[in-house]
């Protein structure tokens, strides 16, 4: 009788302990697929927020788009309501990715520099100009008390008026050929003589 109790009791000890290894083992299972899918949505989120990106970028090459987009920097004063309404709905869809952005950290999948990183990199290309900046402040009622105003109203706000101007004339210039007297200086005397 003994010795089955004590037999007993070790059998119920070992059942025991297999179910405590098994308890720990299944929570290391289950916090491994966490975070696996965590990584997953993660991952299926920023492909939606680049393809946001993509498209809105892929929408403004087509030339009725892009002229209205260069008139909103250029001439924003002579602008029809139906360009005014194109350049807007990319200003839109760009504040929506924003948006789509502040949502996953609210969520723990992005960190909050990453998402000030990337507004802070977006915003002069869409929003440095008179327009956008307009366009901006008379939006901004409607996201008060937001991330959206928190991150992104004082980075509009301290664009300056004329980033899109300067940045199209930098890359016209820095396409142009070098100045003639650059190319005089480089072709001396002494190396049309050698051909």
């Amino acid at each position: 009788m003994l010795i089955s109790r004590t037999r007993f009791n070790g059998v119920n000890r070992a059942l025991t302990l297999g179910a405590n290894i098994g308890v720990v083992l299944g929570l290391i299972i289950l916090i491994a697929q966490l975070r696996q899918n965590a990584a997953l949505t993660r991952l299926s989120m920023e492909a939606s927020k680049d393809n946001l990106l993509a498209t809105i970028e892929l929408n403004l090459a087509s030339p009725d788009k892009a002229a209205a987009w260069v008139k909103s920097y250029q001439a924003p004063g002579e602008m029809t309501d139906l360009e005014i309404r194109m350049v807007e709905s990319h200003l839109v869809a760009l504040m929506l990715q924003w948006d789509y952005l502040f949502q996953m950290e609210a969520r723990g999948l992005i960190p909050r520099a990453e998402v000030e990183n990337h507004v802070r990199n977006t915003a002069p290309y869409y929003f440095g100009s008179r327009f956008g900046k307009a366009w901006f402040r008379g939006e901004a009622p409607g996201w008060q008390g937001t991330r959206m105003m928190e991150v992104a109203g004082p980075i509009v706000s301290g664009l300056p008026d004329d980033f899109m101007k300067t940045h199209y004339a930098s890359l016209r210039a820095g396409a142009l050929p070098p100045p003639a007297q650059e190319k005089s200086e480089s072709s001396s005397p002494g190396s049309s003589s050698k051909r």
